[in-house]
């Protein structure tokens, strides 16, 4: 695997997964929603110039993007029709939070549903379920694991299993980290 493309990587997961894709050694291309408020945008920029200092890593407009990908993800819930004509050598998937009551939304693609998370983003008071959670980076290996393993899956709907590697102390730790480097002013008014 040397390319990815991540559609609306401008949620929390779409960056861990950028970052964990990078980690593996691919080439990633990102694309954001173009309706934002002038917080979201902010927040964006900021955590785009961290990504930004990777050779592996732009951010484009699908029209300038490449014919064909290894993998593609579709995190955005907007439709658009940019989407239209992509390819991907490995699978295109969306990827949802939650399994969707409607059945209208199949899409012409595979969803894949995420399980629960924390990370970087959540606020003390939301982890203290923790063991029904599981920490974010484990969540982007353990897709794009199984993303680069599949070989055109059939299934419409796949509910992602993750196994958990991360223990509370790691995870505490790497937060904090994370933090360090690239506190935002979303960081500080969670404070």
């Amino acid at each position: 695997m040397e390319t990815g493309l991540i559609i609306g990587a401008d949620e929390f997961f779409g960056l861990a997964l950028c970052e964990y894709m990078m980690k593996e050694g691919m080439h990633v291309d990102i694309t954001c929603p173009h309706h934002q408020t002038k917080e979201q945008k902010m927040l964006l920029e900021e955590r785009m110039m961290w990504l930004g200092r990777n050779d592996l890593f732009r951010v484009i407009d699908l029209q300038d993007g490449k014919d064909t990908y290894d993998l593609i993800f579709i995190q955005s819930e907007e439709p658009d029709k940019r989407q239209e004509g992509l390819k991907a050598a490995h699978g295109i998937y969306r990827v949802l939070y939650e399994k969707t009551k409607d059945k209208s939304s199949n899409q012409n693609v595979p969803v894949v549903i995420l399980p629960r998370m924390f990370g970087p983003w959540t606020i003390d008071k939301e982890r203290t379920k923790r063991e029904e959670a599981f920490f974010v980076e484990d969540v982007a290996r353990d897709l794009f694991n199984w993303a680069s393993g599949a070989e055109q899956r059939q299934e419409i709907t796949h509910e992602l299993k993750v196994e958990r590697q991360t223990d509370d102390k790691q995870a505490e730790e790497m937060i904090a980290e994370w933090k360090r480097q690239n506190s935002t002013f979303f960081d500080k008014k969670q404070e």
